[in-house]
């Protein structure tokens, strides 16, 4: 696809279903994938074995070749991106529920608009998408619970909370700063570059953490080896190259809606198989989380007036 050419109605519906619904279920992957296989050193191969053949796909099919500012500035991305965004949401799940894990990334949209306003001169967030992210919040604490929230022995480990919450901070930056920076025309070429920067740097943090250490290739379960190559496939390759492309040709604001649509996927994926509670409160905050996603995504046309470069 070409990022400076308007996008037609039928992608965007596409990108959207695969960052909204596909994503949502990574969480659980992810939860599957670790129980036999470090988290940093599962993330990292994961990201570097799609970036790989992403890679190599575009070098084989196209005639550019990636400059020296192109692999600066996907580096930059990988390491935000997957090193911190997605490496803190691994090692995190160690620690917390997957739908915890979830509810706590929507807080990206919040960073996107503070960033936004702060470091990439896109002005002060408006009235509908403020109001949006309040009303998000409000999702997340009915989602939580009051019990959950009030009660310290509800099994919420306040290092995993942190872990996932600098995770979103990071992918937040890194999203804008993609959303700008010098990158090569062709799309699959930029993906597989950022994929394999960022996997390739979770190897060297994993590597840093002692992970190592502890991973035994001959323990590796099934469900782990199935939800390792789904994350390949579903999590690597389609939806994150379908968020990357989005970032370019629409709005972050309404890109970051994805962060609101995830955890009522995740959440009701680890009930159905971890047997983490729904109740109530899952149910009303899901809807107020719906109606957050209608405010933000309201306030601004799907598609800029001019896709950024």
């Amino acid at each position: 696809m070409n990022p400076n050419a308007r996008p037609s109605k039928i992608s965007l519906i596409f990108a959207f279903a695969a960052v909204y619904i596909i994503w949502g279920s990574t969480y659980l992957g992810i939860k599957y994938a670790i129980q036999t296989i470090p988290p940093l050193l599962m993330s990292g191969f994961r990201y570097g074995i799609a970036g790989l053949i992403l890679y190599l796909f575009a070098r084989l099919t196209s005639k550019e070749k990636p400059t020296l500012l192109h692999w600066k500035n996907t580096s930059i991305i990988g390491a935000l991106l997957l090193l911190i965004g997605n490496g803190g949401v691994a090692t995190a799940e160690k620690l917390i529920p997957s739908g915890i894990a979830a509810l706590i990334v929507c807080s990206v949209p919040m960073w996107f608009a503070l960033f936004s306003w702060l470091f990439f001169k896109r002005g002060k967030p408006g009235k509908k998408v403020i109001a949006g992210i309040i009303v998000g919040f409000i999702g997340i604490i009915v989602l939580v619970g009051p019990d959950s929230i009030l009660n310290t022995g509800a099994g919420i480990n306040p290092v995993g909370v942190l872990i996932i919450s600098l995770g979103a901070i990071g992918w937040s930056f890194g999203s804008l700063f993609a959303s700008r920076a010098v990158l090569p025309s062709n799309h699959i070429l930029t993906i597989g570059m950022q994929m394999l920067s960022g996997g390739i740097l979770l190897i060297v943090g994993g590597t840093i953490k002692g992970e190592w250490q502890v991973f035994h290739p001959q323990d590796i379960s099934a469900i782990s080896i199935i939800a390792f190559i789904y994350l390949i496939i579903f999590g690597s390759m389609i939806a994150f190259s379908a968020y990357s492309w989005l970032m370019r040709v629409s709005t972050p604001s309404l890109v970051s809606t994805y962060a609101y649509v995830n955890p009522v996927i995740a959440v009701f994926l680890g009930w159905l198989f971890f047997s983490e509670p729904v109740d109530k409160y899952t149910i009303i905050g899901s809807v107020i989380i719906i109606a957050a996603l209608v405010l933000i995504t309201r306030s601004k046309p799907i598609v800029e007036e001019e896709a950024p470069e």
